[in-house]
């Protein structure tokens, strides 16, 4: 979804310029209302990659083990409050 950050998600008002998927946005431009807009990620996909080889790595190797959970989410009558989100 494309969100005009400027007006409707500090407003929480409801609202989306368009789609585009991520091949899109990361060629650096998009076209927003005839307008071209420079995009960029939010992340580093050079970062992400490195990781994700690392992580391979070490499940080929036998050295990323998982384990037991250490503490099971609670449950909905664990009396614990959440603070809800609105919906867009």
């Amino acid at each position: 979804q494309i969100v005009d950050y400027s007006k409707n998600y500090p407003q929480r008002e409801p609202g989306s310029l368009g789609e585009i998927d991520y091949a899109t946005l990361r060629d650096g431009e998009i076209t927003v209302q005839d307008k071209h807009v420079p995009t960029a990620s939010l992340s580093s996909f050079a970062k992400a990659k490195k990781i994700a080889d690392t992580l391979k790595e070490w499940i080929e190797k036998g050295e990323f083990l998982l384990s037991q959970p250490v503490q099971s989410l609670p449950s909905a009558d664990s009396g614990l409050k959440f603070k809800n989100l609105k919906e867009r």
